[in-house]
């Protein structure tokens, strides 16, 4: 069968995790780090809207990333005629780097937590960097399918071939780590004291 060529290696799956990690780290670091947070703070809109907000920007800002991604991987595939590609070859690999970077955005809640309660982007930007090299580490021990962070690239197949793709535990736990991250960050905004 036919394939896309895909990334080269593991760091193209890292690079995922920086790029949507640092545009959470971003939205929800830069109120703090300008000292504009209570202005926000005070504005008469819910907390709970105001992070919504923030993790709806973040989404979209993921998916328009994937998919140019996407277009360009294509472009840069014109040139080469590479051959077994076909509409479906294209269509799988397209869904599969889309699939692949909502599971990376659900991963990146926590550092939205991360960067409000350590007031900046320093707190988020450290766990991002122990998530991703934590995921790295277990991966390469075998237990990538049930280490969340290690699940996008396994998904991705960039793992290689003597890695088996995640199975239901592990989408599961890219889930929990999500609804976690999303739960634990609106409850802080609405009960943490910001005065401080």
């Amino acid at each position: 069968m036919a394939r896309l060529p895909g990334p080269a290696g593991p760091g193209d799956r890292r690079g995922g995790l920086i790029i949507f990690g640092t545009v959470v780290t971003w939205l929800f670091g830069r109120e703090f780090s300008d000292r504009t947070a209570k202005d926000l703070l005070a504005l008469p809109t819910s907390r709970g809207a105001v992070v919504a907000a923030k993790f709806a920007v973040a989404a979209g800002w993921a998916v328009l990333l994937a998919l140019w991604t996407a277009v360009l991987g294509l472009l840069a595939g014109i040139p080469l005629d590479l051959p077994g590609a076909s509409s479906a070859v294209v269509a799988g690999g397209v869904a599969r780097i889309v699939v692949t970077a909502l599971l990376t955005l659900v991963l990146t809640t926590p550092f939205a937590l991360a960067a409000s309660a350590g007031r900046g982007y320093l707190p988020a930007v450290g766990a991002m960097f122990a998530a991703m090299f934590s995921a790295q580490v277990i991966a390469a021990l075998g237990y990538g399918a049930f280490f969340p962070y290690s699940v996008p690239g396994l998904y991705a197949g960039i793992a290689g071939p003597g890695h088996d793709p995640p199975g239901p535990l592990g989408h599961l736990l890219v889930l929990a780590v999500g609804v976690a991250g999303v739960a634990a960050t609106t409850i802080w905004w609405k009960r943490a004291d910001h005065d401080r």
